[in-house]
């Protein structure tokens, strides 16, 4: 759905910051001083005491008078006990006995052997049991096992007699609302057991199930029952837990003396039992971790009690201190260490822990660790005292009642809480006193809907201002001889609401000093809770006090008062509940300091400031004040309505703020499945969202508490700017300081409207809060109504754990993309009821309009078009809808989830679809085309806005490219099936067959589509992604037609250094496709003199030919005399590059390879050099003779010497070569040389000097005794005429060297000639056989005159040979001739 834009994030922003406001104030509301740390307990091996000063108990009118008509208790209702129980009194004849039932509200009385059970609320639905022989002793209501008895048996009544126990089940019918407004009592028994003549004077239940009995004869009795008989255990039995297996060995006059049980209670929270004896005497069992064991563990006798209780409160008369009437737990949820409570006959109040130093963990022992007196002990107490004559006592969450007997018909019910006084390092209570009628029998808490659960509660609960917005007035019963007492103690809230009914309004002392009693903070939120309600003109009154009695927002400076409090008593503290017990620590903390100024019981807060509640305007805010830090500079204190605010809307969100929206859950019989599931119902959330819409509505309905202050231009309301304004206000111009005061003044009114401002835009994240907290909650109900279970299904495996992990707090403030894709779980659980879905959207625009907005309706719209046209059969009509919904997704395209629509049209194979709308999202993620310039300007990392935009660009572009890639490496399409039928027979109905899609057809068609774009950025994407494909595309990429193809290689060459070679080859690839030559050939030259590494020297050698290949093809009368010029160039370097190359095969071919020659080898084939480089640098130095001969024939250098010595370099190696060989080898290694070389140097006369080389190569054919014929055969194969070899031979006779003479072969030139003579003569052309001739035998001539002179031993041979080879030449040509 929603995807966070940059307004988006300001959204998020807005709302973290209210976010953490809430964390704040849960936090402050959280932070509230443990009872054991109220009572400053040090230890449990000592003991302290408290009630003895006027703080412990103080007069709420002694300081604010307008309150004395303030009231503390509501309605008192007394419900006469029913007529046929004061008949039933005139017949009894032993013993009665009362009680009362809370769990049921429920009153009870025994009269001899009956019981009646009726309501205490109006005195109806009696019932009696009267199955009983004997006198009914006790009786009691418990709840049962688990999977004991049926189901319709909700508790059990246990029934003691002095001769049996009688165990009774007991069912209701009813209503929802009052499922126990009718009680059936079962007319058998479920179980009857001896009491073995024991009288059982109590009978109590624990959670687990199990029933307890405090015996007449001091022992711990049990029942212990079971579904079935065991084999070694019955039904139903009791157990003695006071007596050992061994006791029966013990004599009976050795027993200890008989001291019965009275009381019996059990912390289910712990799983501690306790009972009370008539002594006085307090003994504790463990229960064990899971409560279905039982072990005694210690003791305490009310004399070590008196003892320790004489040593805490030294100035007390010890008869205050017994005897004990009374004990009653002390649960986890009111105190992590302080256990049990027990009260005495003068309402003195002894607290136990029974755990060393109160450190979790098992009991071991019982210790009394404070003492706390009854009102009326200290010097000045207006009080009075309650005396000895309390009878009857009850606690329960911090609140204690006793009824003390003033008369025989009549008693004074004392009522002490510390609600009036939270958050306080000390334990103050109201005292509150009123007679009854009648002597109290019992007293019990009614019990509200959570009660069970709140104390249940394994960690302290907060105080009620906390929670009184959703707990109603507690009740409390007495039971006396006149009837049932209903007696309501009023929240705070109600005493307001009480205050504001008196006055009539919101003027009047009493309202404004109910606002000092309870600061501003705590005040703003309990009136906040009366400004929702339903009653309109309470509401009045309570906006009215709101807003009158608020205050607003100010400066505080330096040395002006030091902290500010952010609220009485509801403060931020800095740390968690202490435990004084626990770790040893026990003192007072420092922050919990009172201001001097103000009377003590009121102003103790224990509080920091937080930054809603002030900001430091020297730093950040909340950094120094209340904690008694230095304050650099004045600090903002935000208004006790805006605190007020925050208060209760954390108040309100406090139960479900950091628990999960939902859990994992594993349905009965299918323990493989897991489900998502809601943590809390639909009616939890109906409830919370009542309350939040009635904030929202109150918001809404008050524009006041929003309106925009006026302020000047540039006022902003985070500290940090605040901060700067302040510093600019400190030294004004024209500021006249004649006093600090004065100076003081004068910034306060500066500065005033920038405090406002920045409460103003506090208030107004907080009241988008409001409004998100409405929509999510109404949201989530809306998904829980249909099926959430159903819904997750249609999430990834990712989104459902990422839903579980999920608080309300992150689903409200931060989940944003986990809420679209549970809407569009939502919606797709009706994918194809068109009808569904759109009354669902409708709805969804209603309930959520910022979390489903109109757009999102769009969108949903055009999902729906897309489920459609899956459908859909006919490939034009499926088509036409996907367009449809295509033209709807992009109107919203900011707001849908673009991968998976672009997977939706891809399944679909509407290619089009995707291209059209990843674009269209590229162009509204980048409407200012930041990216293009990005790209074009080569990334710079200081472009932070061009490289966001760029960045989002790729994203919508690559879902395009992963769909080219997908078609592009899928297989080729499965084989069509078989046109053979599968069975004999006529030939099937005809079904239109669908052809199967060709991918590469597929691919064909989307690259086509995406070429039509005229997105320059979505081409270089494009581009790009063609270059690195899986399957080689540059190929087509070449081939491209495009305006943007060009540009994007020339830019990818200019920016590359690493790919560089490349895109240069595609560059010219490009160029040469679309006939380019010239530039191809440019192209070609730099990527032939490019520094890399990467290119071998047959490749520049490549690059260099192509490039003159391209140079030819290029058409002169177009490209003009510079391409001639240019190709000219590229063939001298193509020269010169053969030449280096045959340079690196020369120096290769050098033995022994060598550091040098390796270097060297390097250095050639790294680029190309010049040819002076060449030859001075590597073909010189290594004496490469055939490489320096090319150069200088390269360059057209000519030096006759030079040449000629290097020719001679050149024979006289490939001689060295063969040296060792054979003459045929030596021959054929000389041949092979002059054979390639000739070839090259044959038509440059200079570069290849004939004579030279012949008197070269004939030395050595006398030397080494080669052919006679080798060298003017082979210089003949080279390509030189016999006439030429016929002179250079005659000048080589003629010059007579003396070689010839040293070598002692001086005729040997001659009988070459006479062999070159005979065996050629035939291969003279026809024009000039004549000619030659004539000058063949004219040499034979002369050497014949020479050989004559010659001595006979040396010439014999030859001469007669001359003169025959002169008769063969003679008669040659003769036939011819003629």
């Amino acid at each position: 759905m929603s995807t966070p834009s940059a307004a988006a994030g300001n959204v998020v922003e807005n709302l973290e910051n209210a976010g953490r406001l809430v964390d704040q104030h849960i936090k402050a509301d959280q932070s509230f001083w443990e009872l054991s740390g109220q009572l400053t307990i040090t230890t449990h091996q000592t003991s302290n005491a408290s009630g003895n000063t006027d703080r412990d108990y103080p007069a709420v009118q002694s300081y604010w008078p307008a309150l004395e008509s303030m009231p503390f208790l509501g309605e008192v209702n007394c419900t006469p006990l029913p007529p046929e129980l004061v008949q039933a009194f005139e017949n009894m004849q032993c013993n009665c006995a009362v009680g009362l039932m809370p769990l049921i509200a429920r009153a009870w009385l025994t009269i001899d052997s009956t019981i009646y059970i009726w309501s205490y609320e109006d005195g109806k639905d009696l019932a009696y049991f009267d199955g009983l022989n004997e006198v009914i002793l006790t009786a009691g209501l418990l709840k049962p096992k688990e999977g004991v008895f049926q189901e319709h048996i909700e508790y059990l009544l246990c029934l003691t007699t002095p001769v049996e126990i009688v165990v009774l089940g007991v069912s209701f019918t009813g209503s929802p609302s009052d499922p126990y407004s009718e009680m059936h009592l079962q007319p058998e028994p479920l179980f009857n057991l001896p009491s073995d003549n024991v009288n059982m004077l109590s009978v109590v239940g624990s959670p687990e199930g199990r029933i307890f009995l405090a015996g007449k004869d001091g022992c711990l009795y049990e029942v212990v029952y079971q579904a079935e008989e065991g084999w070694f255990s019955s039904k139903c039995r009791k157990v003695n837990h006071s007596v050992s297996r061994l006791s029966f060995l013990v004599p009976s006059f050795l027993t200890f003396s008989e001291d019965p049980l009275l009381q019996i209670v059990i912390d289910g929270s712990r799983h501690i039992l306790y009972t009370r004896s008539q002594s006085g005497t307090i003994q504790v069992y463990d229960l064990g971790l899971d409560g279905h064991s039982l072990s005694r563990v210690d003791s305490m006798q009310q004399g070590s009690m008196v003892q320790r209780a004489c040593y805490a409160a030294r100035s007390m008369d010890q008869s205050l201190f017994k005897p004990i009437i009374h004990m009653a737990i002390i649960p986890m949820s009111d105190s992590s260490t302080l256990h049990l409570m027990a009260v005495t006959q003068a309402g003195v109040r002894f607290y136990f822990t029974t755990t060393p130093n109160g450190i979790p963990g098992r009991p071991s022992l019982l210790a009394m660790v404070h003492v706390r007196l009854p009102p009326g002990h200290s010097p000045s107490s207006t009080i009075p005292k309650l005396g000895s004559t309390v009878h009857q006592s009850f606690y329960r969450r911090g609140t204690l009642l006793l009824s003390s007997s003033m008369m025989e018909d009549r008693d004074q019910l004392w009522i002490m809480d510390p609600d009036m006084f939270p958050f306080q390092p000390t334990v103050i209570e109201s005292v509150i006193s009123r007679p009854l009628e009648g002597h109290t029998w019992a007293i019990a808490e009614a019990i509200q809907p959570g009660d069970l659960e709140a104390v249940a509660s394994l960690t302290p609960l907060p105080p009620l201002v906390v929670t009184q917005h959703v707990r109603p007035p507690r009740r409390f019963i007495l039971l006396t001889t006149q009837g049932c007492y209903v007696i309501t103690r009023l929240r705070p809230v109600d005493q307001l609401q009480s205050l504001f009914e008196t006055s009539k309004g919101a003027a009047g002392d009493a309202v404004q000093s109910f606002f000092a009693l309870h600061k501003e903070v705590q005040a703003c939120a309990m009136a906040l809770i009366l400004a929702t309600s339903p009653n309109q003109q309470l509401a009045f009154w309570a906006t009215e006090a709101f807003f009158k009695y608020g205050g607003e927002p100010h400066i505080v400076f330096p040395g002006s008062g030091g902290m500010y409090p952010l609220g009485g008593g509801g403060g931020i503290v800095t740390s968690t509940p202490m435990t004084p017990l626990a770790q040893q620590q026990y003192s007072t903390p420092v922050h919990g300091q009172t201001p001097s100024s103000l009377p003590y019981p009121y102003n103790s807060s224990v509080v920091m400031n937080t930054p809603g509640s002030y900001g430091n305007l020297q730093g950040t805010a909340g950094s120094a004040g209340a904690l008694g830090r230095a304050v650099v500079g004045p600090e903002v204190v935000l208004s006790g309505k805006h605190d007020g605010l925050c208060r209760y809307l954390a108040r309100l969100l406090r139960p479900l703020w950091n628990e999960q929206v939902a859990v994992f859950y594993k349905p009965p019989g299918d323990m493989q499945a897991e489900q998502v599931v809601s943590a809390y119902t639909s009616e939890e959330l109906s409830a919370f969202m009542e309350q939040m819409y009635s904030l929202k509505c109150f918001i809404d309905s008050n524009s006041r508490l929003l309106s925009a202050l006026s302020s000047r231009p540039g006022s902003s309301a985070s500290p940090a700017n605040i901060h700067q304004r302040v510093l600019s206000y400190m030294r004004p111009e024209g500021m006249v300081t004649t006093s600090p005061n004065q100076v003081q003044t004068t910034l306060l009114e500066k500065y005033k409207a920038d405090a406002q401002v920045y409460e103003q835009n506090s208030l107004h994240n907080i009241c988008s809060l409001v409004t998100q907290c409405c929509e999510s909650l109404s949201l989530w109900k809306l998904v829980c109504e249909h099926e959430l279970h159903v819904v997750a299904e249609g999430l990834s495996q990712q989104e459902r754990q990422q839903l579980v992990a999920t608080t309300f707090r992150a689903l409200i403030v931060s989940s944003r993309p986990l809420i679209s894709s549970v809407i569009s779980a939502l919606l797709n659980r009706y994918a194809g009821d068109v009808n569904m879905t759109e009354s669902l959207s409708s709805r969804l625009l209603e309930v959520a309009p910022s979390l489903y907005s109109q757009d999102d309706a769009i969108a949903s719209k055009a999902r729906e078009l897309v489920t459609v046209a899956r459908t859909i059969q006919n490939r034009e009509e499926q088509l036409q809808r996907l367009k449809e919904s295509v033209m709807y997704y992009s109107k919203v395209i900011s707001r849908i989830n673009l991968p998976s629509v672009c997977e939706l049209c891809r399944d679909l194979k509407f290619y089009s679809g995707i291209v059209e709308l990843a674009l269209c999202a590229a162009g509204v993620k980048d409407r200012k085309n930041l990216a293009i310039h990005f790209y074009k300007s080569g990334q710079p990392q200081q472009d932070v806005n061009g490289q966001a935009a760029y960045i989002e660009r790729q994203r919508c572009y690559s879902i395009v490219t992963s769909t080219l890639q997908q078609l592009l490496v899928q297989e080729q399409p499965a084989k069509r099936p078989s046109s053979v039928p599968a069975q004999p027979g006529p030939p099937s109905p005809m079904v239109e067959r669908q052809q199967p899609s060709d991918p590469h057809e597929e691919f064909d068609e989307l690259l086509t589509m995406c070429l039509r774009s005229d997105d320059e950025l979505f081409h270089v994407t494009l581009y790009s992604w063609m270059i690195t494909a899986p399957v080689n595309l540059t190929d087509r990429l070449v081939q491209i037609r495009t305006p943007y193809i060009e540009p994007f290689l020339k830019h990818m060459v200019a920016s590359q250094q690493q790919d560089i070679l490349m895109f240069l080859n595609l560059l010219w690839r490009y160029y040469e496709k679309n006939k380019n030559y010239s530039a191809a050939a440019k192209i070609l030259d730099q990527l032939a003199n490019i520094q890399s590494p990467n290119l071998t020297l047959d490749q520049r050698v490549e690059y260099i030919s192509r490039a003159v290949m391209c140079a030819k093809s290029c058409n002169l009368a177009t490209s003009g005399s510079s391409i001639g010029e240019f190709l000219h160039e590229l063939e001298d370097k193509m020269e010169v590059a053969r030449i280096q190359l045959n340079i690196v095969e020369a120096v290769k071919s050098l033995q022994p390879q060598t550091s040098n020659t390796r270097a060297a080898v390097e250095m050639l084939t790294r680029e190309l050099m010049d040819i002076s480089k060449l030859y001075g640098d590597f073909a010189d130095p290594f004496q490469l003779s055939e490489c320096k001969l090319s150069i200088i024939h390269c360059a057209g250098h000519y030096d006759s010497i030079l040449v000629e010595s290097l020719w001679t370099e050149i024979i006289d190696k490939e001689v060295a070569l063969a040296k060792k060989q054979s003459v045929e080898n030596q021959m054929q290694g000389v041949y092979t040389k002059l054979i390639q070389l000739g070839q090259v140097y044959i038509h440059s006369e200079r570069f290849f000097p004939l004579e030279h080389i012949i008197s070269v190569l004939e030395k050595y054919s006398c030397q080494q005794h080669w052919r006679v014929d080798f060298v003017y055969s082979t210089l003949h194969k080279v390509g030189v005429s016999l006439q030429t070899l016929f002179d250079i031979y005659n000048r080589l006779f003629k010059s007579k060297l003396p070689f010839w003479q040293f070598i002692h072969q001086p005729l040997s030139i001659i009988y070459s000639l006479h062999c070159f003579y005979r065996d050629n003569p035939s291969l003279i052309p026809a024009y000039e056989r004549s000619a030659f001739k004539a000058m063949v035998l004219d040499a034979i001539s002369v050497y014949l005159v020479e050989l004559h002179t010659a001595t006979p031993s040396a010439a014999g041979d030859l001469q007669l040979k001359f003169r025959q080879l002169q008769t063969h030449i003679q008669g040659l040509y003769m036939d011819r001739d003629r």
